[in-house]
């Protein structure tokens, strides 16, 4: 478009100037001694704009000749530039394609926009690291950090950290990176990984609240690691029954009738001195979903009223008469009362539903203390028998 304007600003421009060349009577006389011309107003005209234009062309020509070496380095650095800018996307490329060698040769001495040289060490870095170069990797990331990429570098170390089972080394890594974006998911993700391997249940059930209200975890996922956190800190401290009464109170209410949690926290308080706790709480799950490990758990527990304890027992029985687990437990629980003949025929009703090694030890052991020794060494080949099979 502007070269047809710039086409029909000359064409009026030559239209008028013959226009004015027709009907304009006017002439200049250029006089040097002893010479003398005469020429018309517009030839005289037409001559100063093209000498105008001449020297505007000359003038053009000095200026670029004076500029040309300024323009060849600008030249130079233009296509060094380029070079540059297709070795940081090559080496890029060839990170995500995973052709590690490759990306460490074209990034790990790449120099150029200061905004991307650490960027460069830490691709450079995570190449070498799933090259076990660990030296080099070492050297990029002290590199990376002295380059800006500072929080880039401490998530990097502390993943390779992670990798390396450093989780002592990671977590201050992490602290480090924290330092600079304390809510960074990344590195709230990486802490997560080292305190669960680490055992610091509590620390972990409070990062997975954190990126739970971040929306950076699944709704399932993080269920999982609450019910993790809470068996995990119930088994460190269960020999402290005060801390155990106060923790278990903060459990929510939906956790503690899930088995895995229940047993554990039946288990820790059983350790603690705290028996009937535990067959409280045995009981209260049971309620809302019936589990036979939790059923077993019962059995072997002794509390301090061992017959109200047979008696709840005998109760679910009712409900489940050919439940194997729990005539099983009753049979325990007679057992430790020395009322041998209930808990005879428990296990023998437990054997008719579904026939066990345990049930069969405990019914040698039982024949064995009433002096049956010949059916005690039936059993005890039985029992044999079920464990081959199972190992089989």
């Amino acid at each position: 478009m502007r070269w047809l304007v710039s086409l029909l600003v000359v064409v009026v421009a030559a239209v008028g100037l013959a226009l004015a060349g027709r009907y304009d009577p006017g002439y200049v006389v250029l006089v040097y001694p002893p010479w003398r011309l005469e020429i018309s107003f517009i030839t005289f005209v037409l001559l100063l704009l093209l000498l105008v234009a001449a020297l505007l062309f000359m003038a053009r020509v000095a200026a670029v000749t004076l500029r040309l070496p300024q323009i060849v380095r600008e030249r130079r650095a233009r296509r060094e530039a380029a070079r540059r800018d297709a070795n940081f996307t090559g080496g890029l490329a060839a990170f995500v394609e995973a052709r590690f060698q490759d990306a460490d040769d074209a990034l790990g001495g790449w120099e150029g926009d200061a905004t991307r040289v650490g960027v460069a060490r830490i691709f450079a870095a995570r190449a070498a690291h799933q090259m076990n170069a660990l030296a080099r990797r070492d050297a990029y990331l002290t590199e990376a950090r002295t380059r800006g990429a500072l929080l880039a570098a401490h998530l990097a170390e502390a993943e390779f950290r992670i990798d390396a089972r450093d989780y002592v080394g990671a977590l201050a890594a992490i602290e480090a990176g924290q330092s600079l974006a304390p809510r960074h998911t990344g590195l709230l993700r990486l802490e997560l990984k080292a305190r669960q391997q680490l055992g610091h249940w509590q620390d972990v059930a409070r990062l997975v609240d954190a990126l739970a209200r971040a929306n950076a975890i699944d709704a399932d996922k993080a269920e999982a690691l609450r019910r993790a956190a809470i068996v995990g800190t119930l088994r460190q401290r269960g020999d402290d029954e005060r801390f155990l009464l106060e923790y278990w109170k903060k459990v929510p209410e939906a956790l503690r009738s899930d088995a895995l949690v229940a047993r554990a926290a039946a288990e820790a308080f059983v350790r603690a001195g705290g028996a009937d706790t535990a067959l409280e709480i045995i009981t209260s799950a049971l309620k809302r979903g019936w589990d036979e490990g939790l059923a077993r758990l019962y059995g072997s527990i002794r509390g301090s009223d061992p017959q109200r304890q047979i008696e709840q027992a005998e109760k679910w029985l009712a409900e489940r008469p050919r439940d194997a687990d729990l005539l099983l437990a009753l049979a325990e629980l007679c057992s430790a009362q020395e009322l041998w003949g209930k808990a005879q025929s428990y296990l023998e009703a437990s054997l008719a539903v579904a026939p066990s090694t345990e049930a069969h030890m405990r019914l040698a052991e039982l024949k064995e203390k009433t002096g049956q020794t010949s059916a005690a060494c039936a059993h005890y080949r039985e029992a044999l028998r079920h464990c081959v099979q199972n190992v089989a």
